[in-house]
């Protein structure tokens, strides 16, 4: 089961070094977008699944047995690689934040490899466990946890630095040029002279960084600028949806929409109409 907890604080825990703004758990995580970033630090624990982090010009794959760090306010997105990618999250403030974190070696946005996950995972279920308490010490109690989940941090991770980041880096061009040119046609040829390497070699790397094909990653981004149009453009039919979003037939793009979203287009389409 899904669970969220939003904190509400006082103007005294505002004060406190480190505080707790949220808390919860997706059993599994959709999309997320956010070209302005997020108010707070976020800490998200990877239990089952897979997906990719775009953050500060760079992709990171997280899976089981790993965490994601993201900064205040730095553009960021993240989405399922292999369902269901579920996760534990919190998100914290607090002027120690930052000093805490750099004891680990965390400087910036990024992926940590989890030592002992087990710990770790009892230790957030502590905290997403009090910030769904409704008693007067509510807030302090969970800042108290929060500040020694962060003091445990460097002993539970290290950077994740292994040949996979590379894969990422080698087709940084070809994502960027995916995302941006998603609803044109787009061919293996074209997006391997992205990157200066031969249409073999791009499946090669796609399948080390991502596990999937190069053309299943151009759907799963089509999929995701057809959910923008209907959120944008709700008087769109789903048949032109599917040919601005690039699928040739709409029989084709309803399968492939059902298949990543677990609904129809038309469902997700009625669902986001107001």
């Amino acid at each position: 089961m899904d669970i969220i907890h939003l904190c509400h604080l006082s103007e005294s825990d505002l004060h406190l070094p480190v505080y707790l703004t949220s808390a919860g758990q997706w059993n599994h995580q959709d999309p997320v977008h956010r070209p302005d970033g997020f108010a707070s630090y976020q800490w998200l624990m990877i239990l089952s699944g897979e997906g990719a982090v775009h953050v500060d010009e760079r992709i990171y794959s997280a899976k089981a047995g790993q965490a994601i760090c993201l900064f205040p306010n730095v553009p960021h997105r993240y989405h399922a690689i292999q369902e269901p990618w579920k996760l534990m999250f919190i998100s914290m403030e607090g002027s120690l934040c930052p000093t805490l974190l750099a004891q680990a070696g965390i400087m910036k946005s990024g992926v940590y490899n989890i030592l002992n996950a087990d710990k770790m995972q009892a230790d957030l279920a502590n905290i997403i466990t009090g910030a769904g308490s409704n008693d007067n010490h509510t807030n302090l109690e969970c800042s108290k946890l929060l500040y020694s989940l962060l003091l445990d941090i460097p002993s539970h991770i290290h950077a994740t630095q292994h040949t996979r980041h590379q894969h990422f880096e080698r087709l940084q061009p070809v994502t960027r040029y995916i995302k941006e040119h998603c609803h044109q046609p787009l061919t293996i040829q074209l997006l391997a002279e992205q990157a200066g390497i031969t249409p073999q070699y791009l499946c090669l790397l796609f399948k080390k960084a991502f596990n999937i094909r190069p053309m299943e990653y151009v759907n799963r981004e089509r999929i995701q600028f057809s959910k923008e149009l209907m959120v944008l453009e709700p008087q769109l039919q789903i048949q032109e949806i599917a040919s601005r979003s690039g699928f040739e037939h709409t029989s084709y793009y309803c399968t492939v929409f059902k298949r990543l979203e677990g609904i129809s287009p038309e469902k997700f389409k009625k669902s986001h109409s107001y």
